[in-house]
C-alpha cells in the first residue's frame, strides 16, 4: 500500500511539473537545462518514476516561477485551499497581454453587478 502512495505522489508531482513547464513554453530541454538537469531526469520526472530532492524542488519553483503549493497540489491539499489561491497562482503564469485581458474581464464583472 505504501508502494502505492508513493507512485501516486511521484506521478501528481510528475504531472504537475509539466503542467507549469508546458504552461511556461518550456520543453523538456529547455527546463533541463535551466535545472543543470538532464533531459533523461525530466522524463523520469514528469512521468512519475524518479523523486527529487528539497533543493531540486526550490530551483524547480525558481525556475518555473510557482511556489512549491502548486507542485504539490492534488498531494497536500491546504485546508483552505480554495479559488482565490488557484486564481492567484494561475496569475504568476501569464503574460503581460493575458494580465490585461483578465483585467478586462474583471472589470466586465464588476461593472454587470453594479
Amino acid at each position: 500500500m505504501e508502494d502505492k502512495i508513493k507512485l501516486d505522489v511521484l506521478q501528481t508531482l510528475g504531472k504537475n511539473v509539466k503542467q507549469f513547464r508546458l504552461a511556461k513554453g518550456l520543453s523538456q530541454e529547455n527546463l533541463a537545462c535551466e535545472l543543470q538537469k538532464s533531459v533523461n531526469f525530466i522524463s523520469l520526472l514528469e512521468n512519475g518514476k524518479t523523486g527529487l530532492s528539497v533543493q531540486t524542488i526550490i530551483d524547480i519553483c525558481k525556475v518555473l516561477y510557482v511556489d512549491a503549493n502548486s507542485l504539490f497540489t492534488g498531494i497536500i491539499d491546504p485546508i483552505e485551499a480554495k479559488l482565490d489561491t488557484y486564481i492567484t497562482n494561475s496569475l504568476s503564469l501569464f503574460d503581460d497581454k493575458d494580465k490585461a485581458i483578465v483585467a478586462d474581464l474583471i472589470t466586465y464583472i464588476l461593472n454587470s453587478k453594479k
